[in-house]
């Protein structure tokens, strides 16, 4: 069964949502008072910091537009990160059979290696200002889901 219903229905009369919930109180989250933006669930905290909705994920939780915009370009960042990894990965069978007389191949993995840290970098910077920024439990003006 799909844990992504209809806004229309209570997501707390689903079985499912409901076996969610609890697995990730038995795996010790904690419940907040914040409510997911899209379902209107309850959000939780993991051990890890992560704040979760039971059906749609990572959320995070902003006190202000400036927040919200550092959040957003993290989300960016991460689907760079994930869209390098995948190039680099994708490129290293071809650098077994690359004849090095063409210097294309390594330059290129040199690159998106380079790309790489930099997105990486960048996304240390966000993620600790985040850090210093968000509350553990307050109260918040704003949420963000990320998908």
């Amino acid at each position: 069964m799909s844990l992504a219903r209809d806004r229309r229905k209570d997501p707390t009369k689903d079985p499912a949502v409901v076996r969610k919930m609890a697995d990730l109180l038995r795996s010790g989250a904690t419940m907040l008072a914040e409510h997911c933006p899209k379902c209107g669930l309850p959000l939780f905290r993991l051990k890890t910091g992560e704040v979760v909705c039971p059906i749609h994920g990572r959320v995070y939780i902003v006190k202000s537009e400036s927040e919200a915009a550092k959040v957003t370009v993290q989300g960016v960042l991460e689907e760079l990160e994930k869209t390098l990894v995948e190039k680099i990965s994708s490129n290293i069978a071809s650098l077994r059979h690359a004849d090095f007389t063409d210097e294309d191949k390594p330059r290129a993995l040199i690159l998106w290696l380079e790309a790489l840290e930099r997105t990486e970098r960048i996304l240390q910077n966000i993620r600790s200002q985040l850090q210093e920024g968000i509350p553990s439990g307050g109260s918040s003006s704003r949420e963000r889901e990320e998908k």
